[in-house]
Parts: structure tokens; sequence; C-alpha cells
């Protein structure tokens, strides 16, 4: 409701990073123009400053955006409505849109993409258990099959992939490249996956959106400020019903694709198709 006064905490950083957040604050402009604060973090800023200001302004609801924003969000979650944003968070205890994308808009993509694949390998560590049981659900709702393999270390990983890739059927399998510290290691396991997935002709596709443009089919990355409307959304529905949301991935994502792994895995998408690429790649 335009009346109650909802206030932003982001992280003041150089650009080009501050534009994301720039593109986020106008999505919460848009859903709440009217009695909003805002206020850009410091790197100097100490927790005790920030929680200060807060409480002076004593505002209804809080968006908390990025690792300085949720430093405070932690503090205040009890006592306020508080959404997070702009950050890969997973469940903890705080209501906030993850960074992480939605499991179902990867796969709609898949299989408009690729629509031959009916199996989704992949492999993840425990930090992105929660995300699996969301991503079993969307496969099996869109008629996929989901193999998912959950490893602990970097030694698991590799070896988990290796016995992956000799055995996967290319015709009908691909693997999907969570956002994971552990299985899509940027030095250690992205660089042979993205290698030996050429070599197989293999449908590989990301979480991250850098990926697309290093050889995976397609990756996805934020819309900022659909997610600026929706941290609005989801906030104001905590202050209105009293419950806390906990974390979801985030849904609006833009899609970007490497036309030449396309052409490579034989695809060739028309002018139709492609009106829905964001991003394209080599550019």
């Amino acid at each position: 409701m335009a009346r109650d006064k909802l206030a932003v905490v982001y992280p003041e950083v150089p650009s080009p990073a501050n534009l994301v957040f720039e593109e986020i604050i106008a999505g919460i402009e848009a859903s709440h123009p009217q009695n909003l604060l805002i206020r850009a973090i410091s790197r100097t800023e100490s927790p005790d400053e920030s929680l200060a200001w807060v409480n002076e302004q004593q505002p209804d609801m809080l968006i908390a955006l990025g690792k300085r924003g949720y430093r405070i969000a932690k503090y205040i979650y009890k006592e306020r409505p508080v959404a997070i944003g702009a950050l890969p968070i997973r469940p903890n205890g705080i209501s906030g849109i993850s960074l992480l994308a939605d499991p179902g808009i990867l796969f709609d993509s898949l299989k408009n993409l690729a629509p031959d694949i009916s199996v989704i390998n992949v492999v993840y560590s425990p930090s992105s258990r929660w995300l699996m049981s969301i991503a079993a659900e969307e496969a099996a709702e869109k008629g996929l099959e989901l193999k998912p393999t959950e490893v602990k270390n970097i030694k698991e990983a590799i070896s988990t992939y290796d016995a992956l890739l000799k055995e996967i059927d290319p015709s009908k399998e691909a693997v999907w490249v969570p956002v994971d510290k552990i299985t899509a290691h940027e030095q250690v396991i992205l660089p042979s996956l993205l290698e030996k997935s050429w070599e197989q002709n293999l449908v590989l596709f990301s979480s991250k959106p850098a990926h697309a443009k290093r050889g995976a089919l397609f990756s996805v990355f934020p819309d900022n400020q659909a997610l600026g409307q929706q941290l609005v959304k989801m906030v104001t529905q905590i202050y209105q019903s009293h419950n806390e949301t906990g974390v979801v991935p985030l849904q609006d994502m833009k899609l970007a694709v490497n036309l030449r792994t396309a052409a490579h895995l034989g695809f060739d998408y028309k002018s139709q198709q492609k009106e829905q690429f964001h991003l394209t790649f080599p550019q």
C-alpha cells in the first residue's frame, strides 16, 4: 500500500556494478513510488550506523540488497518485514528472492532450444540440495526426467562427471550446470566440461550467466527491474499476512544463447525463436 513506508538499503559500488542495483531500484520505485526511502551503504559504514538509520526512519518494511544489505537484515528481520535480494541466497530463516534461477525457467528454455532432450543430469553439492527438490518437481511437471547426483567435494565432482560423460546418450540427455562452488568450479570443472560436451555433441546448459559466452548452449541472467517489483510484492505480502515466505528462486530471467554451440549441435533456430534471446554469442 502506498501509505506504508518502505525502506531500501543497498551497497554503494562503482560502475558498472552499480547498474544492477539501479535497475532493481527502478523496479522497486515503479511498484512503490510513494513513501519510499532509499539509502546507499558505503564500504566504510558500520552495521551500527546502518541500523541507526533504519531505527530512526521506522519503516514498515525493508528491502535489503547485496551483502551489506543482508548484514543489516540479519539484525532486524524478526522485528519488521524484510526481503533480501541481489544475492544467491539459500534458505536461512530470512525471506528473499535468490539470484539462483528457478529451474523451471531453465527447463522451459531447454524444451524450446533442444526439444529432443528428455533427461537432465545434474551434479551438485549439499549447498544446492534445496534447489534440487524444486527442480525435481518442476522437471516432472514438464515431462522431463531429472537425474541428480550429490557430491561433497571437487574430487568427487570430477569422478562423477567422468563417469557420467562415458555413459550419457547425447541424443536425449543433457547436463545442467547449477550455480555451485564445487560442481561448477570455474577453473577446475568448467573448462573440461565445456571441452568434453563439445567433443560429444552434448547439450550443456547453465544457471550462471557467463557460461553461455564460454560455450554452454544457453544460460540465464536476471531481469533486474522485474526482481525489484517482485521484492516489493514479497515484502508487502509478509507485512500484510505477518508470515515469512522464505527464500524462493528467481523466476524473472533473460535468455543468453551461444549460436556457435547451437550450430555445432545442429540446431537452426527460426527468427521467431531468436526474438526470445536477450543475448547471443559470439557477439
